[in-house]
């Protein structure tokens, strides 16, 4: 028990602080941002933000599960599942964070509707491309291991 848990010792540290680097970079700082943002707007504007706020804590909390758990599993069949599953997850993310490419604000007076529907395509698209990365890791990461448990060839005498 003792030398399983000397082993994950350093897996954990590193998640640790991977994680912390990832959800500051994520969160705390758009979220100074989104409040600097907001206390600089004139007394009386809406806070057209405040939905993009959730949103970016949301995708921070994801992302930092996915790279904690990710670490924690190294070098095991389960990061690659976390990898796919990860991919699969940001995909439906960015559909629902763009709402289908299509975004409409309201600005007092005024109706903005953004059609991001070309961004949207490249981000699944790389999401895609992500995704099937993952999966041939995880088919490599296999065939790795099963490679190395056949016994070894030798050369057939006559």
């Amino acid at each position: 028990m003792k030398s399983t848990f000397k082993k994950m010792l350093p897996k954990i540290i590193k998640a640790a602080v991977k994680g912390t680097v990832w959800l500051i970079f994520l969160y705390v700082v758009p979220t100074f941002i989104f409040s600097y943002v907001t206390s600089a707007l004139p007394a009386g504007t809406p806070n057209i933000l405040a939905d993009y706020q959730q949103i970016f804590g949301v995708f921070a909390g994801i992302f930092v599960f996915f790279v904690v758990a990710s670490e924690l599993t190294s070098g095991t069949i389960f990061q690659h599942m976390l990898n796919i599953g990860r991919a699969l997850i940001f995909m439906v993310f960015v559909v629902l964070a763009l709402e289908g490419g299509v975004i409409a604000l309201d600005f007092q007076n005024i109706h903005i509707v953004a059609d991001l529907t070309i961004y949207l395509v490249m981000l699944l698209t790389i999401d895609l491309v992500l995704l099937v990365k993952s999966v041939l890791q995880a088919i490599n990461f296999l065939s790795e291991k099963t490679e190395s448990q056949l016994p070894p060839l030798s050369p057939k005498e006559d």
